[in-house]
Formats: C-alpha cells, sequence, structure tokens
C-alpha cells in the first residue's frame, strides 16, 4: 500500500487471535470468526480509482462498536481489463541447488478469466475500533517459493515462517521500504516467529539465497480483510454495519479505493478492476525485472 494502503499500504507479533473466515468458492477469506449470515445483496459499490498513496491510518467508518463483530458482509471481485505479462519460470531455479528439481512458474500477477488474483481487499484501517484479537500469520518455504504471496495479518499478532524446503532459505524481510528482520532458516531449522509491527505496515519477504522469492503481509488494526482467490473473488464477513473506506491492494499494481455502506444481516458487493498499467507500489519495485 503507498504510505501503507489508505492504511495497508495505500498494494500487506503481542499475539492476538483472529477466528477465520466461513469458507467461501474461490476465494482465501478474512479473519472474522464463523458466523451465519441471512442477509441478500442490498448494497453495492464499484470502483476503478487508482490512489497513489499507501493505506495510511484514519478512520473511515461510521459503524460498528468497540471491538464487536456485526452480521453484515461484503462480497465482491477483482478484475483485470488489461494484458497480463506472460508469468514464466525464473531463470536462476536452473542454477539454484533444490529449486532446479521443479519449474515452478513465478506467480507475481495471476489473471484467470479477466479476474485478479492475490489483492488483499480491507476496510480501510482505523474504520473499526476495538481490541482485536487474531490468529497468527504462517509463511511457509515450498518448492522455493512463498506461500502464500499474500495475506492480511492483524497488527500485534505473530507471524510464524517456516523452511519446507530441503535447502537453506535467508528471510529478509521489510516494514515498507526499510529492512525489518534478516535471517538465515537452514533447512529442518525452527519456525522464525516474530511479532507484527504495530503500524499500519506492508511486510515484503525475500529471499538472499534466492532472489526471486517474495511474499507479503498486510499488517491492519482489525481483521475485516480478504484475499482474492483465483476467481478474483473475496469475501469479508461478521462487519458492522456502517459506511466505509474499502481499499484493495496488488503487490505490482497498488491501492485503489472505494466506498461501501453495509446493513445488518445484509450483503454489500464491491468491485474493484486494474488493466496493468498502474504505478507499481513504493514496497515493490521492479520485481519482474531480469527474472526470465
Amino acid at each position: 500500500m503507498h504510505r501503507e494502503l489508505v492504511s495497508f499500504v495505500a498494494v500487506s507479533i503481542a499475539a492476538l487471535a483472529l477466528a477465520g473466515c466461513p469458507e467461501d468458492e474461490g476465494a482465501k477469506k478474512g479473519n472474522p470468526a464463523k458466523h451465519e449470515s441471512k442477509g441478500s445483496s442490498t448494497a453495492a459499490a464499484k470502483s476503478d480509482k487508482t490512489d497513489d498513496k499507501k493505506p495510511e491510518a484514519k478512520g473511515g467508518g461510521k459503524g460498528g462498536g468497540e471491538g464487536k463483530f456485526g452480521t453484515a458482509t461484503i462480497k465482491g471481485v477483482v478484475d483485470f481489463t488489461g494484458k497480463a505479462p506472460d508469468m514464466q519460470v525464473p531463470a536462476k531455479r536452473k542454477d539454484a541447488d533444490v529449486c532446479k528439481d521443479k519449474e515452478v512458474k513465478y506467480n507475481a500477477i495471476v489473471v484467470n478469466d479477466g479476474k485478479l488474483q492475490d489483492v488483499l481487499v480491507r476496510l480501510a484501517n482505523g474504520a473499526v475500533k476495538g481490541d482485536w484479537k487474531g490468529k497468527a500469520g504462517e509463511v511457509d518455504q515450498k518448492d522455493c517459493m512463498y506461500e502464500p504471496r499474500m495475506q492480511g495479518v492483524v497488527a500485534g499478532s505473530e507471524i510464524v515462517i517456516k523452511n519446507g524446503d530441503a535447502t537453506l532459505h535467508n528471510v529478509h524481510t521489510f516494514k515498507g521500504t526499510e529492512t525489518w528482520f534478516n535471517q538465515a532458516q537452514p533447512k529442518g531449522s525452527e519456525a522464525i516467529k516474530k511479532e507484527m509491527p504495530e503500524e499500519n505496515k506492508v511486510v515484503k519477504f525475500i529471499c538472499d539465497v534466492h532472489p526471486w522469492m517474495r511474499g507479503f503481509a498486510v499488517v491492519t488494526d482489525h481483521p475485516f480483510f480478504a484475499v482474492s482467490g483465483k476467481d478474483g473473488s473475496f469475501t469479508i464477513e461478521k462487519v458492522p454495519a456502517g459506511e466505509y473506506d474499502i481499499e484493495a491492494w496488488h503487490s505490482n499494481y497498488g491501492l485503489k479505493t472505494a466506498k461501501v455502506k453495509v446493513e445488518d444481516g445484509k450483503t454489500a458487493e464491491v468491485k474493484f478492476a486494474y488493466d496493468g498499467t498502474e504505478k507499481e507500489p513504493d514496497e515493490n519495485k521492479e520485481e519482474l525485472k531480469g527474472l526470465w
């Protein structure tokens, strides 16, 4: 996100535990605890507005209580209207120990049938006040790639970084554009556990041994976020009724914003669209340069 998503960039650990959202076809859900929602679609918000700013903390909502979940749902999809770059196998994999055993295509920009995957969608930072608790974020290193590539984590929660590969990785992380920690992780070693920063930041993971590896965790001060799935869809549940700024952040195409109004027991719909001409966010410059 640009100053960090109108609050998360503007795209991405005191242990506070977030409960997971109910499953939704094709989408990676947000963290609110499971609940039933009977509402039908009654409100919609659409936006192709691009915001160069990083998400920064600000009060965006007029509804919701102090740390209280609601009964509204926000659903939507992220469209991609341009021509997506062809994702190939990074050239350096063939020279890298265990990594050369599998030809894994890169996953920076994944578009399926005009829908964009791995976009973090959230209510703006500060939108819903409360002492929110959440589960730890988790990152694994598999086939010399970070998995998942994109996730949201509540500020103050723990992030757990595992090495599932039979090779050395070096976890080099950034809070925004500044190094956070840089730690070697040999094969078979214990997970690295860190407390996520309280600030509204996009945390980037790279590997100094395998420079194509990249992952992101967007730090948010509440649990109302989700990541778009293979079909571009996302679902944010248990939202308190109110009017909110809502943000979408992609690691290569940055931040977009919209407005949404949600009512108790009902579902609001939001659509975002990227076309591939958007400026790269400050947190992730030139990721594809020289990869092929």
